[in-house]
């Protein structure tokens, strides 16, 4: 996947969410409604594996993290096709729990 802006689509079996990952250079940085994301990613061929923290930026009744925890530590790993990319993943905080993200670019 080319550095760049894109949309995420996630979820747990305790919920969904979208938002906002902006790729560059090994690093990423993004977030939704009430929370941040910030980590570094690879891509090996298709393979595309990444280590993101979470946490809270605002609190708002409704606004809650898929994994029952704002700050998580997720580890991701998947494929990409062009510029999108379908990953699977867990976090530290919720062992077990599994996790899904999709990402489709936006924008440069």
């Amino acid at each position: 996947m080319d550095d760049g802006l894109y949309k995420v689509e996630f979820h747990t079996p305790m919920g969904f969410g979208a938002g906002v990952v902006f790729l560059q250079g090994g690093r990423l940085h993004g977030g939704d409604a009430g929370l941040f994301y910030v980590g570094t990613f690879a891509q090996h061929g298709n393979e595309f594996i990444a280590e993101v923290v979470t946490d809270r930026h605002t609190q708002y009744p409704g606004i809650v993290s898929v994994f029952g925890k704002d700050r998580v530590h997720i580890a991701l790993k998947g494929q990409s096709n062009g510029n999108s990319g379908l990953m699977q993943g867990t976090a530290v905080e919720a062992p077990g729990l599994k996790f899904t993200a999709k990402l489709s670019r936006i924008a440069d």
